[in-house]
């Protein structure tokens, strides 16, 4: 049997790239380190993560659509090592210390970055069976696993997970380079259907700033909400419902691939909960299932599922798994690591069933669904507890770390390897963002009723637009 060692190539780059744009997309609501700000200037910081992420997000749908329009591989993949160079570059910058106004701009850049990354990537790999494959699995097992990662210790960083790792920022930016001179000029992109690429970027882009400005209202209530304070989360999550009813139908009228919008906001809307329970892993005590090993069950799982996709119609069966995800969130918590892992597993099988059953062929549609999970701010907002930002001061000793306790709920180590003996108050403040505790059952049943509305709205589509096999 022949090895087509440029397909595996592109199809190496596509799920580098989706890892890596996933990680610079993510930004779990946990952050751990010393800062030395004013609070103002901090809370700005904090908004700006979310902010950036909105985006980062657009511009990976306007990147696929113009690299669509101008149909070259090569500038796809082009956009792709830009990227990477970008984040290689930002890595570089914060290995010293930083001021906050200079994250936030890095961490604005980043998102960008990750944008032109994703969008050249399915630019460059939809028209592949496992090159889309493969950047679907990069993506959604990134996402999924990089959740686990909050409670670590990290320097000061563009992201409360730190920095993409130097072998991951290689290694892409190496496949991408060997595909862009590589690749054959004469296989072009696909053209698209006329107003798909405007529909999709007013889509992404009603779709991401509606979510942010009603995150931010629902961040808002008090904690533990009241009466009102739940009813602002459920206006907030009808209101994100009807709009995405609205942007399928304007998907649908041009391409016939809204489905895919539907089953990218049933997979966020199931993975809230669980991703609670990911960073309030970090309060518990004893030992914690390494990041590592949740990525490679998330990629395992991922794969399971999308392999058994094909098979029939396996929406039901995906968006069954999923529903019942939030619902076992009234069984079991955070504390039972196995049904946590068990959990991820049952989230990555559901999401690969539900996405590969309803893949669009345009890869810009693609793109905007890939972005989704990313965006669905209001949902993350309800599952994650408010957060509230603490601030304290406190005294360096030896040896090099510090055990600092200020409640049953809020425990940290801090850096403390300085070799001064003693800080004054106004220059030794440190901000936490912390998590209050849990509004599980609630926020397990609005997320249920979520994926329940997307999976009618789902089966009661007439367009059915899945892409060809190679």
């Amino acid at each position: 049997m022949t090895i087509d060692l440029r397909s595996w190539t592109g199809a190496l780059a596509a799920f580098l790239s989706g890892i890596l744009a996933a990680l610079a997309l993510t930004n779990p609501a946990r952050m751990r380190w010393p800062v030395t700000e004013p609070q103002s200037k901090i809370d700005q910081w904090i908004s700006s993560q979310s902010t950036s992420v909105v985006v980062g997000a657009i511009v990976a749908v306007g990147a696929c659509a113009y690299l669509q329009h101008r149909g070259s591989r090569r500038r796809a993949w082009a956009f792709v090592y830009s990227g990477v160079v970008v984040l290689i570059l930002i890595r570089f910058l914060v290995a010293e210390e930083v001021g906050l106004d200079l994250l936030s701009v890095l961490g604005f850049a980043k998102t960008i970055a990750a944008g032109l990354i994703l969008g050249g990537a399915v630019a460059a790999s939809w028209d592949s069976r496992l090159g889309r494959n493969l950047l679907i699995i990069g993506v959604v097992s990134t996402w999924l696993a990089a959740q686990s990662s909050t409670g670590d210790l990290i320097p000061v960083s563009t992201s409360s997970i730190g920095e993409p790792a130097w072998a991951l920022l290689l290694l892409t930016l190496i496949c991408a380079v060997a595909c862009a001179v590589t690749d054959d000029s004469e296989l072009r992109i696909s053209e698209s259907e006329p107003g798909v690429a405007a529909a999709a970027l007013a889509v992404v882009t009603g779709l991401a700033i509606t979510q942010r400005i009603l995150s931010s209202v629902v961040d808002r209530q008090e904690n533990p909400p009241t009466f009102s304070g739940w009813l602002v989360m459920v206006a907030s999550t009808v209101a994100v419902l009807t709009l995405t009813w609205f942007c399928v139908r304007r998907l649908d009228t041009t391409s016939g691939s809204g489905g895919f919008l539907w089953a990218a906001t049933a997979v966020a809307a199931a993975a809230t909960t669980v991703f609670a329970d990911l960073t309030d892993r970090f309060f518990l005590d004893g030992d914690r299932t390494s990041p590592l090993v949740i990525a490679a069950l998330a990629i395992i799982a991922v794969v399971f599922g999308l392999s058994r996709s094909r098979h029939r119609d396996r929406t039901i069966a995906g968006l069954a798994l999923l529903a019942a995800i939030p619902l076992s969130e009234w069984i079991f918590d955070g504390e039972h690591e196995l049904a946590l892992l068990l959990r991820i597993v049952a989230l990555g099988v559901g999401s690969g069933l539900l996405l590969g059953s309803v893949l669009p062929s345009n890869p810009v549609i693609g793109a905007l669904g890939l972005t989704v999970p990313f965006t669905a701010l209001v949902f993350m907002s309800i599952g994650q507890h408010e957060i509230e930002t603490v601030s304290s001061t406190y005294v360096k000793h030896d040896p090099p770390s510090t055990y600092v306790e200020y409640n049953s709920e809020l425990r940290a180590y801090v850096d403390a390897s300085e070799p001064d003996a003693a800080f004054r108050a106004e220059a030794a403040t440190i901000a936490y963002a912390y998590e209050a505790p849990p509004r599980s059952d609630g926020a397990a049943l609005l997320m249920c009723v979520v994926v329940v509305a997307t999976g009618i709205a789902l089966r009661r589509r007439s367009p059915v637009d899945t892409p060809s096999p190679d």
